[in-house]
């Protein structure tokens, strides 16, 4: 039993009354512990998750209060949320297993993918947001409100070029794609702050034991962002080795995009990029930093 569990149990039956331990996981990421205990009472299941990273909890706090309720039944519902720490969320368990650990006929994952982009657009339409960036629980922001578009995404990107040039993990050639997607900012000209989950991916999607899509899940990078970042976040690469998901994605978010939005949507993918080789060298996930420097060579070519 991980440390603060007894603490954190007994918060969640003074919240719903005695409930039975299913299963305890915890979620490894550098420096960051996040902890997943699924939880049964009355035959209904609940999912304690403990949030050690304040700025996360703020940011899943927020999201499953004021956007989660735009995925209807396809998202978890929030019943209690701990802001002393030890922090945490408890929440509605949704059914089903991850689609990314879960092997389906090809045509089951175009159908899922579509699902997933139907599911979204109701979070894109909700009302756009005051500022970019991130937030507390209570929506203030939690950081410099920054309202412009360009600039919010130029300041992201020189980010991640200092960070990278100050441990020398990335290439000239690299370098050189980074700037040349700077060039495609005016395509976010006038872009309004969208609630974005921001981490909209296999890894965070339900399906059940047909393959049907259940559910999105794991809020705790969602803020107001364009809406393009919610189009750049494959854990394997999709967009390059499975073109098909990606249209069938598009097909259930309900139109094609623009020439305009394509154009930010390849500005999002290099950003990714940027961050899994700078992010993954720091960290020392050095095969996603690969996976990064593989996929900033094929955006070369089309920037």
């Amino acid at each position: 039993m991980k440390p603060n569990l007894d603490e954190l149990l007994a918060w969640c039956e003074s919240v719903m009354g005695p409930l039975e331990v299913l299963s305890d996981h915890t979620r490894e990421h550098p420096g960051e512990r996040a902890s997943i205990t699924r939880l049964r009472r009355a035959g209904q299941e609940y999912i304690l998750k403990a949030i050690p990273d304040a700025g996360h909890w703020h940011s899943e706090t927020h999201a499953y209060e004021r956007w989660a309720g735009a995925f209807g039944a396809y998202a978890p519902r929030l019943l209690a949320a701990r802001a002393a720490e030890p922090r945490a969320v408890l929440l509605t368990a949704l059914p089903g297993s991850v689609l990314e650990e879960t092997p389906l006929p090809e045509a089951q994952q175009r159908a899922a993918w579509r699902k997933a982009g139907q599911a979204l657009a109701g979070l894109h339409a909700l009302e756009p947001g005051p500022f970019f960036g991130r937030v507390l629980r209570d929506g203030s922001p939690a950081g410099p409100a920054q309202v412009d578009a360009q600039a919010y995404l130029r300041a992201e990107v020189q980010d991640w070029l200092e960070r990278g040039q100050r441990i020398g993990c990335l290439s000239a050639d690299e370098l050189s794609v980074a700037r040349a997607a700077l060039a495609l900012l005016p395509a976010f000209a006038g872009e309004r702050p969208t609630a974005c989950h921001r981490d909209y991916c296999p890894a965070n999607w339900l399906v059940d034991a047909a393959g049907e899509w259940r559910g999105v899940i794991d809020f705790e990078f969602a803020y107001w962002d364009v809406r393009s970042a919610d189009f750049a976040r494959y854990p394997f690469w999709e967009w390059m080795e499975r073109p098909d998901l990606i249209a069938a994605f598009f097909e259930g978010y309900g139109r094609p995009l623009s020439p305009r939005e394509e154009r930010q949507r390849l500005f999002s993918l290099v950003n990714y990029a940027i961050g899994a080789v700078v992010w993954g060298c720091e960290s020392g996930y050095l095969g996603f930093a690969a996976e990064g420097r593989s996929a900033l060579k094929r955006l070369g070519g089309a920037i």
